[in-house]
């Protein structure tokens, strides 16, 4: 294979190591790199991150080549990373490439352990040592919208995930990434603010483990609300035009950790949002509340809301002041050992 002048150009070049694909495509000889990064795409994935290369059911399109060798030496590589671009649809938006599972005769080319990360037009999937509900929830959310309702019923039926898991399908429930932002908070603390996903439950059951039973009671008034499944969703499937749950993340050894949450509900008839938010704990006098309240004041005035309305309690004095600094023009009633704050944008 190849030119004369190839070989010739290789021949006795102190430049060039020319070694055989047994050399190359060894997944031992790519492992011996550090932080070795393997992209690569695929026909077809399914619901638990089995990815086929090679054929759509019985119908072969090609070998396997060496996608497996360089995704399986990735995997193997300290700090090692495999990447999988995939676009969400085929044959002009009209067949999905995430499936409920690869279809009959399909050749496996990579096995659910060969992948961390899944790249759609539609944002990313962390696979990497999730079970299956979770694997499905975030291949869902990263589906093209439009196949996204008929995913949640298929995975309903296979048992993938919980029967009675909630979805808002078209424009309401589609997830708006042009909200994502990065932020430095006043300390100096990196945060990249971003509405929350579907696939966020169980970031947010962590979230809210790693909250004292103070933050919780500030928070919610109560010592430790439940953390089941159907409490949990609550916070994850949202009408994004009624409502808003943005999320304050920060990197801790290569995941997503949620250092703080803020949300906001739409009354209509008022043009006005209750608002609420809490910190980690271990991130708060960072800043990271007033980032957050920053940022949903600049999404409720967009949406063109008048102001907030909020319940504090009375000795919850860190966010009563935050919201005075915030320069609302603040009207308060006390009752029942909390204040109902009334808060007005100003102008401008």
């Amino acid at each position: 294979m190849g030119k004369r002048e190839t070989y010739e150009f290789i021949h006795d070049n102190p430049s060039i190591e020319f070694r055989p694909v047994s050399y190359t495509n060894n997944p031992l000889t790519i492992a011996r790199n550090r932080n070795a990064t393997a992209i690569n795409s695929a026909l077809e994935i399914d619901l638990s991150g089995q990815a086929t290369a090679e054929s759509l059911g019985k119908y072969f399109f090609s070998g396997i080549g060496g996608q497996a060798d360089f995704m399986r030496g990735a995997m193997l590589s300290q700090g090692g990373k495999t990447i999988l671009a995939i676009q969400s649809t085929a044959e002009h938006e009209t067949v999905s490439r995430i499936v409920p599972f690869l279809k009959e005769g399909a050749g496996v080319t990579l096995t659910r352990g060969d992948l961390h990360y899944v790249v759609s037009e539609y944002g990313i999937a962390y696979l990497h040592g999730k079970n299956i509900r979770e694997r499905a929830m975030d291949l869902i959310a990263i589906a093209h919208p439009k196949f996204r309702d008929w995913l949640i019923e298929e995975a309903k039926k296979l048992n993938l995930i919980y029967k009675d898991q909630a979805f808002i399908p078209g424009k309401r429930g589609e997830y708006p990434e042009e909200l994502e932002t990065n932020r430095t908070t006043r300390a100096g603390v990196k945060i990249f603010l971003r509405p929350v996903r579907l696939s966020d439950e169980p970031l947010l059951k962590h979230f809210f483990y790693a909250l004292s039973s103070d933050s919780m009671y500030h928070r919610f008034i109560t010592t430790r609300p439940a953390l089941q499944h159907e409490q949990l969703q609550k916070y994850v499937v949202i009408d994004y035009t009624r409502e808003m749950v943005i999320l304050a993340i920060m990197e801790e050894n290569g995941n997503e950790l949620i250092a703080g949450m803020g949300q906001y509900f739409i009354d209509e008839e008022t043009h006005t949002a209750e608002v609420a938010f809490v910190v980690r704990d271990d991130h708060q006098g960072e800043g990271i509340g007033a980032e957050l309240i920053r940022y949903l004041t600049l999404l409720a005035k967009r949406s063109g809301l008048h102001g907030f309305v909020a319940e504090v309690l009375m000795d919850n004095k860190p966010m009563l002041q935050l919201f005075e600094q915030m320069g609302f023009i603040i009207e308060r009633r006390a009752e029942a050992g909390m204040y109902e704050l009334k808060m007005s944008f100003r102008e401008g």
